[in-house]
């Protein structure tokens, strides 16, 4: 049996499109935000009717289309069936804002000094009890509804992390993955949650057969976290036994699309900003393309350019920082608050150095293209980043051999950093600094072996590879087998 022979159940909080209101008062859809719908489309897509993709209604929108039968559609728009839940407002609110996004988020990020929180409280531990909990077993109870028996689910991401436990309690014997697609900081983000919530977590993942992470440094935290609630842990294997079962943990690096991002780059929009930048340029040009977002460390990025030109007159007026940014979940207070920092920063510098910086915020992806074809230094200085696909999109259609500077933060390290300018501390301005100004001085003969490499690198792979390769591992297991996909390295 291969796995085009039995069901596949995708499941997320977003679907593969939204929905949006036409004048005449009906629905058109757009793709889904993010690349997990450009992953898992094409694998839907190929298998028609065998595959249905179960995710929330995430805005009025989408319930009015789903409470008008709209959602129906969408089996012969996209060639497979997609289910939607009707998630009351304000639950939504709790489980995706106040948990997932702030809590959950922070905690996978290693994230609370820089926010200066200790620890989340009362009313985290009502959201996760009453909402996010509440969510993911509304999730559990639509798989049993909606699969066959022998179907694989695939859960995706830390909004449904309780979601295999809650499957499993219901009696469920589907075969069932989950992968994180942020960073996973381990016990240090855990532990400031409120108790139980790091335990639940933890249990609640374990109700899967197979956990994916991009990376082996965040299977590793993974399994420091098992350690602390007892479960048994075999590295070399790569396994957790827990409460009568066994999951698999592995790492799937996640892969761009190179082919299709090399032609979206050399469309016409994106050809004219690309044609912008560099003749605004005149010299050389960084350029970083990010969510404006506090693991991204875009204020000490900005921090570090301006104290490079504070004591180099020479390239004062010569370079040039292009940042493209876009606003990233505004309804929180402290992305407002890290929006206005980014002002700031950018102000400041440009206070001293005119014109030094360029600071786009609004989400203009042929823009984006645009700079990437066109940089002579790609920044990228996270805290910690699950994958970071802009270090690989860079060199994918990057145009002048430009260097790459890489955080060790970024899951992206672990296959790009041998060719990149290493920033080893992110909390470190002076070196952050020092690091670019390595990156504008690397000689030509070596900045064009490097962006070789990285060329060669992100193009070895499709995210259609990624996917697979979870869809033949789960179905190993459900067959009493092993995945194929070897045990982390550092294991």
């Amino acid at each position: 049996m291969t796995s085009n022979d039995v069901n596949i159940v995708l499941v997320s909080n977003r679907g593969p499109v939204s929905f949006l209101e036409t004048d005449d008062g009906g629905f058109e859809t757009k793709r889904g935000a993010g690349g997990l719908a450009g992953a898992l489309d094409p694998v839907a897509r190929r298998l028609g009717d065998r595959a249905v993709w179960i995710a929330a209604a995430t805005s009025n929108v989408d319930r009015a289309a789903l409470r008008a039968g709209a959602v129906d559609d969408l089996r012969d728009r996209l060639g497979y069936p997609v289910k939607l839940i009707d998630i009351d407002e304000h639950v939504y609110d709790l489980y995706y804002n106040d948990v997932s996004n702030r809590m959950l988020w922070f905690a996978n990020h290693c994230l609370w000094d820089e926010l200066g929180i200790d620890r989340f409280g009362e009313d985290a531990l009502e959201a996760f009890n009453e909402a996010y909990e509440p969510v993911n077993e509304m999730f559990a109870r639509k798989i049993i509804e909606t699969s066959a028996p022998d179907a694989l689910v695939l859960f995706q991401d830390y909004h449904l992390a309780t979601a295999p436990g809650h499957l499993r309690r219901l009696g469920d014997r589907h075969a069932i993955s989950h992968f994180t697609h942020s960073s996973f900081c381990g016990p240090e983000g855990l532990d400031r949650c409120p108790a139980p919530v790091p335990r639940s977590i933890i249990e609640g993942m374990l109700g899967a057969d197979l956990l994916g992470f991009h990376i082996p440094a965040w299977c590793e935290a993974f399994f420091r976290c098992c350690e602390r609630i007892d479960a048994v842990v075999d590295r070399v294997a790569g396994t957790v036994r827990f409460a009568g079962r066994r999951t698999w943990v592995r790492p799937y690096p996640i892969p761009i699309d190179a082919p299709e991002l090399q032609e979206q780059a050399l469309g016409s929009e994106a050809s004219a900003w690309a044609k912008r930048f560099r003749e605004k340029a005149g010299g050389p040009l960084i350029v970083r393309a990010d969510r404006a977002e506090l693991s991204k460390n875009v204020v000490r990025g900005f921090e570090a350019f301006g104290r490079l030109l504070d004591r180099r007159p020479d390239l004062r007026g010569e370079v040039h920082f292009v940042a493209c940014l876009y606003p990233s979940r505004q309804s929180m207070p402290e992305y407002r608050d890290y929006m206005e920092r980014i002002r700031r920063s950018t102000d400041e510098v440009n206070a001293r150095h005119p014109d030094s910086i360029r600071l786009f915020l609004k989400d203009d992806y042929n823009r984006t293209l645009g700079a990437l074809r066109v940089y002579d230094v790609l920044f990228v200085n996270s805290i910690m980043d699950g994958m970071n696909l802009v270090s690989k999109e860079g060199p994918a259609v990057n145009e002048r051999s430009g260097a790459l500077i890489l955080s060790r933060g970024a899951g992206s390290f672990a296959e790009l950093g041998d060719h990149a300018v290493i920033i080893h501390d992110p909390y470190d301005v002076d070196e952050t600094a020092a690091a670019i100004e390595t990156a504008l001085e690397m000689p030509a003969e070596e900045r064009e072996r490097h962006a070789r490499a990285l060329r060669e690198i992100v193009e070895k792979s499709r995210p259609q590879d990624w996917i697979q390769a979870q869809l033949d591992d789960l179905e190993a297991i459900s067959r009493g087998g092993e995945p194929q996909t070897p045990a982390s390295p550092s294991n």
